[in-house]
């Protein structure tokens, strides 16, 4: 029975091993598997590693051998080509609302996929420069309970952040709790939404309007098993919603200067990244003015627009003036 059980595990560790270190450019010779088994506490003979690599063979596991005068061991087929895995972690990288914490335990995840060999690889070929991150450590569990929310059919309530020049992050309303009806999940320009209906009245003077969250932003994020979830608009597109909020494709790439009020940094934050410098307006302390790389396009002009003043394009003065043209036009239709 001992004798049993010692193989089962000697077998495990051997599958591990060829797993976790092996792939077609990093195989393993007979004596360089034994050593390892020895060291994790299972040593054995050439002729039982041999019957040990038939068990596996045997039991579709595709273990090859290298036609090299000393031959190697190794696992090639994996759930994830190594080029899908370096796509994953791009995404990963890329994702402003995950703190850098858990970017580098999702990242470390996803190079278990692959051998230790391909796994350093990926650390030399891939390089990232000004991506940037969330500071909220409770995203993950914020994304569990919407789930949760729309699962069971029911709305969420949480807090919502906003940021002020000087203070950094604080609770927007004083720590008012809002509700939201969520629907959707979108992940878009490197931030997760949240895509939903607020029916009560909000200090903001909207009813039954649809509105995204950045879920980043969302505090204490609970669910409200009291009251049913309303469903969205009859008719209603996730995919057009978020293209008209959010899409600038095709658009002409430029560095911009802006100018907006103070009370409005929440809004400024959430259309570009939280590392963008901010600086005082040296003509007008109620103002601040920030340089931020955009797609111009109608889409960008109809955002700055919006704001009724409140956000200014300051320059350069072509860009400029291609949205005092964008003005005119909407007047003049």
């Amino acid at each position: 029975m001992a004798n049993r059980e010692n193989g089962r595990g000697r077998l495990l560790c051997l599958l591990d091993i060829l797993q976790k270190e092996t792939d077609a450019e990093h195989g393993l010779s007979i004596q360089d598997i034994i050593g390892r088994l020895e060291k994790a506490g299972f040593p054995v003979n050439r002729k039982t590693l041999y019957d040990d690599l038939r068990a596996l063979e045997d039991s579709s596991i595709p273990v090859e051998k290298s036609s090299t005068r000393t031959p190697r061991y190794y696992i090639e087929d994996r759930d994830f080509e190594l080029e899908e895995i370096m796509i994953l972690i791009d995404a990963v990288e890329s994702a402003g609302f995950m703190t850098e914490k858990k970017k580098a335990g999702v990242i470390k995840k996803l190079k278990s996929l692959t051998s230790s060999g391909r796994a350093a690889e990926l650390n030399e070929q891939i390089h990232y420069i000004g991506r940037h991150h969330s500071t909220n450590n409770d995203f993950i569990y914020t994304v569990s309970t919407i789930r949760r929310a729309m699962a069971s059919k029911h709305p969420v309530t949480f807090q919502y952040i906003e940021y002020k020049f000087g203070e950094g992050e604080v609770l927007k309303h004083d720590g008012m709790k809002y509700i939201l009806h969520p629907f959707a999940m979108v992940w878009n320009n490197g931030f997760y939404y949240c895509i939903g209906v607020r029916p009560e009245q909000s200090p903001e003077g909207e009813k039954d309007k649809i509105r995204h969250f950045r879920i980043d932003r969302m505090k204490k994020v609970a669910v409200d098993e009291k009251i049913p979830l309303v469903k969205p608009p009859k008719g209603f597109s996730v995919a057009k919603h978020m293209e008209e909020s959010f899409s600038m494709f095709g658009a002409e790439t430029a560095t911009v200067l802006i100018r907006f009020r103070k009370d409005l940094l929440t809004q400024f934050y959430d259309r570009f990244e939280q590392d963008v410098a901010v600086h005082p307006d040296p003509k007008d302390p109620e103002y601040l003015q920030a340089n931020v790389s955009v797609n111009v396009s109608p889409t960008f002009f109809a955002w700055i627009s919006q704001y009724e003043g409140g956000f200014t394009v300051a320059g350069p003065k072509r860009i400029r003036d291609m949205y005092h043209d964008h003005l005119r036009k909407a007047l003049e239709s």
